[in-house]
């Protein structure tokens, strides 16, 4: 019995050890290359959309719609049906507004808070489950793109904070602005 133990245990570690060293020799090329190298190849090649990287909140908006360009350019490409383009700009653009509000002022996060709000329902309302080009991810998307960078991560995080202890409720009504 101990034998036999003995050569599945030497049988397991010959096989551990090969699959080690496949790994290993797999990923000795993959380590050369550093993350942020990966996704500027991506978005050069255009697989990943290139996302402004600014060291500022509000990032680059040429034409001061209150959407980042980049975000701009995203939901363009990604939305190609109006009425979603429209409901995702209007996330978009509340989101954007709600990193610049000034967490100290009580009323202004909480009115940021009921216009994202009432985005996130416009959204509900002319994106119907199975419509979206991204599988009803729209808001992860959006969110994941504007906060993309630490500091505007820092600010979402904040916003959040002086949110703690609000009661939000769902809009009700006409929630989608055009």
């Amino acid at each position: 019995m101990k034998i036999k133990i003995l050569v599945l245990s030497i049988l397991f570690l010959s096989v551990l050890s090969a699959c080690k060293s496949e790994y290993e020799s797999a990923g000795k090329h993959s380590e050369t290359v550093t993350f942020a190298e990966q996704i500027s190849k991506m978005e050069d090649a255009g697989e990943l959309h290139r996302l402004d990287r600014t060291d500022t909140v509000a990032g680059i908006d040429t034409d001061d719609n209150g959407i980042r360009d980049d975000i701009d350019a995203y939901i363009s490409r990604t939305y190609t049906n109006e009425e979603q383009r429209k409901a995702v700009s209007q996330y978009a653009k509340s989101l954007q507004a709600s990193l610049l509000v000034d967490k100290t002022d009580k009323i202004a996060v909480k009115a940021s808070s009921n216009t994202k709000a009432r985005a996130v329902s416009c959204i509900f309302k002319k994106i119907s489950g199975g419509t979206s080009p991204n599988d009803g991810r729209v808001i992860e998307e959006i969110l994941g793109a504007t906060t993309n960078t630490k500091q505007r991560m820092m600010e979402y995080l904040e916003l959040n904070k002086a949110l703690d202890g609000t009661v939000i409720s769902l809009p009700r009504g006409d929630v989608c602005d055009e």
